[in-house]
């Protein structure tokens, strides 16, 4: 196959009349490490280039560094590009696209990778630091026009840069971008363009996805839940753990891009090779079912002995064995899963196909997705005497950003166990075609602005529900919700510390028996952790608490129905270590929720642990199911859709699956999964 241009339609990547799914790493070699441009090496290079191929890549990532390619303002090294077009004539000749990344900043480590003559200005905001890198992306942009061989050019790898993150503003972020794309967009319209953003989303940085999405054509993710312990307090294999990919492919897709696996793995100088093996299959798998487009993971290959007695690796011994491979060629369990995955997406067919939108969904807030300083939604007009300040606008916003970012993962994970494919949608997009609304706490908090939905975001609600929608909240002590006890049949009397907490289902409810308790974990210092008091008003206690309290209620408004928690169950899994591994069934009220909305997932499976999304076009599709779980497990798979036939993609052909009342029964490995093309 010769290379040829690449383009997106829809939420994939086509080559020709052909979608396909990029796969690969980011390369780095193993000899020269980053010094690779000065210590260059055709041969060791050309080796590489085979062995990848190898391994199934389609697509491998490369730095190219400022400094190297401009060793002074304005003058380019002649050196560097013929190196570069040597990666050009490899990609054609191995078939593999190349993903250049310019102005490499941080790379491995705790490294920043400058230019000599920076001399402590901002890249992201200095007006001469701004004009050379424009002009060094149209250089570019001149140079490689429509090169086939280019899949995307990747504007920087996980910015901000390190040496100046805490700087950079909301606006420096989004007018960095708009230049670099409008330079590389002048002189080579043909190439897609994305930012290597490393997990500036669920961190709310200032290059989060909704920043950059007016500029770029996808967005890319970093899902590292091994260095974000914060939000996953488990072990690296676990079951939160392994859903990182899919939340931050959720979240991102939310603001109207496609969204890339960029890097993810487990370095082995910290874990045992097989366990980065298991984490990566779930990974791929789960993020397939999410929408991701493509997965490129970090790295190539180990660092040889040599690397490791100079920085970076000297001073960051972690990042010696990140590989695919050893560093002298040899594949890795975590190779062999990439590879087997290779395989089968080249047995899969994308034309045509879209991920299928969810039942349910899990609401982004305004104040959280828009750049710090825009009050285009504040309900004020015209011209005003007395100006408004805010006094949280340009806050640091890390601890109220962790408190909301905790809860939408854990809502978003119970969601997942309960069958449920969840959307992450804005709070002012169209939310109301989703047949279920979530809204866990802090999204009916008051406290900080970037953490709940604006007041009038009720309304919305309010007609939402009558019209036959239904929602769920869950409240703590800093719940806020005007004129509620219509719409929930309860009212907001007063909070009161919790320590253990034991909720108590007084009827049943879908699958919960009468009797059934449910039990947490709270801060009673922290009133985060606090439940709110509830007078009821009309609505039906379903659970009481360990003061035998409102503490579940059910409630019908016009032709819709309210499910209100007064306790902040997601927040209270979000701190639990290994919440999921403990037999925890919060799950069971999402599952419930479902049952008494009458809502049908499009898949479902049997098994909590084991979760299944649909991607669908004209009368076929596929299911794609992950096994969160170290057991393998006989799941019964169900589509509310009459199916004609559903067969078992394998890396070598496909099985075809017994139907009988639109069910099919399949073994999934542990930490395993599985991808069934069906057929109405």
């Amino acid at each position: 196959m010769t290379l040829i241009s690449v383009l997106l339609d829809g939420n994939y990547f086509t080559r020709g009349d052909q979608r396909f799914i990029p796969i690969g790493a980011h390369w780095i070699p193993a000899k020269t490490g980053l010094q690779w441009p000065l210590q260059w090496d055709e041969a060791e290079l050309r080796n590489d280039f085979a062995a990848m191929r190898e391994l199934g890549f389609n697509t491998v990532r490369i730095d190219l560094f400022w400094a190297w390619f401009e060793p002074r303002p304005g003058s380019y090294n002649p050196n560097a590009f013929r190196q570069f077009e040597f990666f050009i004539q490899l990609a054609h000749e191995f078939e593999i696209y190349l993903h250049p990344t310019l102005f490499i900043g941080g790379e491995v480590g705790e490294a920043f990778w400058d230019i000599p003559w920076r001399q402590g200005r901002h890249p992201h905001a200095d007006p001469e630091m701004l004009r050379l890198q424009t002009d060094h992306a149209a250089e570019f942009a001149r140079r490689y026009r429509g090169e086939p061989a280019i899949l995307a050019w990747d504007l920087t790898d996980e910015p901000p840069y390190w040496i100046v993150g805490d700087q950079t503003t909301d606006a420096m972020a989004i007018n960095w971008t708009r230049l670099i794309a409008g330079a590389l967009r002048r002189y080579d319209p043909e190439h897609l363009l994305c930012v290597g953003t490393s997990m500036e989303d669920v961190f709310h940085g200032p290059f989060r996805p909704d920043n950059l999405a007016a500029e770029v054509d996808f967005f890319s993710a970093h899902p590292y839940s091994i260095y974000t312990l914060d939000r996953f307090p488990d072990p690296m294999l676990s079951e939160r753990g392994a859903y990182c990919g899919a939340f931050q492919t959720t979240l991102s897709l939310g603001a109207g891009r496609p969204v890339m696996i960029h890097e993810f793995g487990a370095s082995s100088a910290q874990y045992s090779p097989e366990r980065i093996a298991h984490f990566d299959r779930v990974t791929l798998y789960s993020s397939l079912a999410a929408g991701a487009c493509g997965f490129l993971a970090w790295c190539f290959t180990d660092a040889a002995p040599e690397q490791f007695q100079r920085i970076p690796y000297l001073r960051a011994p972690h990042e010696t064995q990140f590989g695919l491979t050893t560093w002298d060629r040899q594949e890795r369990p975590r190779g062999g899963v990439l590879r087997e995955f290779s395989q089968l997406l080249s047995q899969m067919d994308f034309n045509g196909l879209q991920p299928a939108p969810g039942e349910a969904a899990l609401i982004v807030p305004h104040e959280w997705a828009k750049p710090h300083g825009d009050f285009s939604r504040s309900g004020l007009s015209g011209s005003g005497a007395i100006p408004y300040t805010s006094v949280q606008d340009g806050f640091e916003t890390g601890e109220t950003n962790l408190w909301l970012t905790r809860a939408l993962l854990n809502a978003f994970i119970l969601a997942r166990r309960a069958g449920l494919k969840v959307d992450m949608p804005r709070e002012y997009s169209h939310w109301q075609q989703h047949p279920l609304l979530l809204l866990p706490s802090p999204l009916t908090s008051t406290e900080r602005n970037i953490a709940h939905v604006h007041t009038t975001f009720w309304d919305q609600a309010r007609e939402y529900v009558r019209a036959g929608g239904v929602l769920y909240a869950s409240l703590c002590a800093d719940a806020a919700i005007p004129e509620m006890g219509d719409l929930f049949g309860a009212r907001l009397a007063d909070h009161a510390p919790a320590g253990e907490v034991t909720l108590t289902f007084i009827e049943p409810f879908g699958g919960i028996a009468a009797g059934t308790t449910l039990q947490y974990q709270a801060d009673a210092s922290n009133p985060r952790h606090w439940p709110a008091t509830l007078d009821m008003n009309g609505g039906q206690v379903l659970a009481v608490d360990q003061e035998s309290c409102p503490a579940l209620a059910a409630h019908t408004y016009g032709q819709g129905k309210t499910l209100l928690c007064a306790y902040p169950l997601e927040t209270y899994l979000a701190i639990k270590p290994s919440a999921f591994e403990r037999s925890d069934n919060s799950h069971q009220i999402y599952g419930g929720l479902i049952q008494w909305a009458g809502c049908t997932a499009l898949f479902s499976t049997d098994v909590p642990g084991v979760e299944v999304a649909g991607l669908i076009g004209d009368r076929r599709g596929y299911a794609i199911l992950a096994n969160h779980q170290p057991e393998g497990r006989l799941v019964t798979v169900t589509s509310r859709s009459l199916l004609k036939a559903a067969s078992q993609i394998n890396p070598g052909g496909k099985s075809r699956l017994v139907l009988e009342n639109n069910q099919w029964q399949m073994e999934i490995p542990g930490y395993g999964g599985a991808v069934v093309e069906w057929q109405l």
